[in-house]
């Protein structure tokens, strides 16, 4: 798809009266493919040489102009490999252009983007620095390295570069689009979205910023306001995929089960090998009893993307309701194979191996799991069920506890304590949580009927 903020120019056509190929290039613009993100941009706005100007002015020595066409021919054929996805092919015939004449920063941002999308990160970046270097006034060269810094996670630096770009083009969509992309990952929400209006308000058919603010209101729990958003980036672009899946989940989160299944397929007839897609529909197919469809869907986001370690706890998660213990752990293994941070997982395969009657294995990865994230309610609760089968009664109450005190609004805990207690015997200690849990949410009968069953027994005891 292409990105409606840039222009394909023909570069032959500029070619006619021009003095010297770093002012060609520097005026021309490459159409290119966005992947899920802000799309690269190979060409953007100059300003002329003047009293600001400190570095890449002036008309260097030109090549004869029977090397200059045979430039013009190596950056054709770079730019159709790009567009053909052929990024090796590119970065051959831009590095054959460059060694015709070294001056022209467009060059070094042309490699740099095929290098970007063979995964060679810092050879692009030299090359976003070198384009820089040559014409520090051009906003494309701080456009595309702050790309980089974005996908290499230093945010910091992608945030330095976007609001370069901002400075010398207050006029380029791409450069606001991105500084949202980045305010957003670091959870800074009132920003981006901010950076997202201007850069809608400069390109009312950007559908990227659309789609961007639709998740920056997501975040926010905007979920209405996120749906308008997806919405709207569909209707200008309805081949663009991730709007379907974000709102989708958008819906999901509403409790809208149908539409968000609609959204899924729809991205998936858009991209049949969408994994994130059939992962999405999947947990929504496990979450309405629909197991078989689910173990489709979470199976084929497998095969489609073997290490997609979300498909795998999934999937065990589905195995586990299923009853089919030893394929969930099977799973989860898997899944924490490929994520070895994931914390879910490690907690989701001790609940399988509790169930199991595995209890120390269950306990070793409740204990990984709190050492990964000390905060990670439901793993002090799944340990603390442990403990008190293995008779550790006061290690089991330090757990609860520990439960109450990062979750102590949330009466379900408190109910599933009491239940944990009284199954164990440990009525007296089981009272007070089913009061709390009653205090928490007198609407729930299942606490009340809880706490009237204790209070029962206990009664007769005395």
């Amino acid at each position: 798809m292409k990105n409606p903020t840039t222009n394909e120019v023909s570069l032959r056509t500029i070619t006619r009266g021009m003095r010297a190929p770093i002012l060609l290039f520097t005026v021309l613009a490459l159409t290119s493919t966005a992947h899920a993100k802000e799309s690269p941009d190979i060409g953007g706005a100059s300003r002329p040489c003047g009293a600001e100007a400190s570095v890449g002015c002036g008309y260097p020595q030109q090549p004869p102009e029977s090397a200059l066409r045979e430039q013009v021919e190596h950056w054709e054929r770079g730019k159709a490999s790009l567009e053909q996805g052929s990024y090796e092919d590119a970065v051959e015939a831009f590095t054959a252009a460059i060694r015709i004449d070294a001056n022209a920063g467009v060059l070094f941002i042309a490699r740099g983007n095929a290098y970007r999308q063979l995964g060679k990160l810092d050879l692009a970046i030299a090359d976003y620095d070198e384009a820089i270097r040559i014409q520090p006034y051009i906003a494309s060269g701080y456009i595309n390295r702050g790309i980089v810094y974005r996908e290499q996670a230093k945010l910091d630096l992608a945030v330095a570069d976007y609001t370069e770009a901002i400075r010398l083009d207050p006029r380029s969509p791409l450069a606001y689009n991105g500084r949202g992309n980045v305010r957003r990952e670091l959870g800074q929400f009132d920003g981006a979205i901010a950076d997202y209006s201007e850069a809608i308000g400069l390109d009312p058919k950007y559908a990227f910023a659309y789609n961007g603010r639709g998740n920056a209101y997501q975040e926010q729990g905007g979920l209405d306001l996120a749906i308008a958003d997806y919405t709207k980036a569909i209707e200008l672009t309805p081949d663009y995929e991730l709007p379907y899946l974000n709102r989708g989940n958008a819906y999901r989160d509403l409790g809208r089960p149908e539409e968000a299944i609609s959204d899924y397929g729809e991205a998936l007839n858009l991209n049949p090998n969408s994994a994130s897609a059939l992962n999405n529909r999947g947990n929504i197919h496990r979450e309405r009893g629909n197991l078989e469809l689910a173990l489709t869907d979470f199976s084929r986001a497998i095969e489609i993307a073997p290490t997609f370690a979300f498909a795998f706890n999934n999937r065990g998660r589905t195995y586990r309701e299923q009853g089919q213990l030893q394929l969930a752990i099977a799973d989860y293994t898997e899944a924490i194979r490929l994520d070895p941070a994931y914390v879910v997982a490690y907690n989701n395969r001790g609940n399988a191996y509790l169930e199991d009657g595995q209890v120390t294995r269950s306990v070793a990865d409740y204990d990984e799991a709190i050492r990964l994230d000390p905060k990670f309610v439901e793993a002090f609760m799944g340990r603390g069920i442990a403990m008190l089968r293995l008779d550790g009664i006061q290690l089991a109450h330090s757990d609860f506890e520990q439960v109450v005190e990062l979750d102590g609004l949330n009466s379900s805990y408190h109910r599933r304590i009491a239940e944990t207690l009284y199954s164990a015997g440990e009525i007296s200690d089981a009272l007070s949580y089913a009061q709390d849990a009653v205090k928490l949410d007198g609407a729930d009968q299942s606490s009340r009927n809880l706490l009237a069953k204790i209070r029962m027994e206990l009664e007769q005891e005395n």
